[in-house]
């Protein structure tokens, strides 16, 4: 993210939902091909406490607020202040306590299957990213995290490539992160 406020325009491709391909979203085998994500009446609150341990508060907290969108295959722009795109990312994900949450959530129209945590994943802003190695290690060091034992090495390194070339990151893949 810049750490101005200018305002970033971002080139986006626009995809006709109509040749995606249909997917059923209870068998995580079928979620290899391209998908639309859309998220309907999404509301996020969490309870906080706050003070000191012998005299706390508790209050709940509204993360979010009915917010819609779909994110088509291909580039997506997320904006808004600072936390609240972590915390529609984090949601989106399933990373939160599924507790505070409200609306719904869709693949192809249909809900995530419940694995879906452990079938996706999205890249965290670059403070996330270690700066000591390149692109690719980075790549490679959540692949090591989230593709099963069972993948093989050339298989792993196929899927990495793959993520760098889609990525536009090919070019600079030994190149390390500043």
């Amino acid at each position: 993210m810049s750490s101005n406020n200018d305002p970033v325009a971002i080139p986006m491709i626009e995809r006709n939902p109509s040749d995606l391909p249909g997917m059923d979203t209870s068998d995580p085998s079928t979620l290899t091909g391209e998908a639309v994500l859309s998220f309907h009446n999404i509301s996020y609150r969490e309870t906080v406490q706050s003070g000191f341990p012998f005299c706390k508060k508790t209050e709940e907290k509204e993360r979010l607020s009915n917010v819609n969108g779909i994110m088509r295959p291909g580039l997506n722009a997320i904006m808004g202040p600072d936390g609240s795109r972590s915390w529609l990312l984090d949601v989106l994900a399933a990373r939160k306590d599924p507790r505070g949450l409200s609306g719904d959530i869709l693949i192809n129209g249909k809900p995530r299957p419940a694995n879906f945590k452990c079938i996706s994943g999205y890249v965290p802003q670059n403070d996330m990213v270690m700066h000591t190695v390149t692109v690719r290690e980075n790549i490679e060091f959540s692949a090591a995290l989230r593709l099963p034992m069972t993948v093989t090495r050339d298989e792993r390194r196929r899927r990495i490539d793959e993520v760098l070339e889609l990525l536009h990151l090919d070019e600079v893949a030994n190149v390390k992160v500043m």
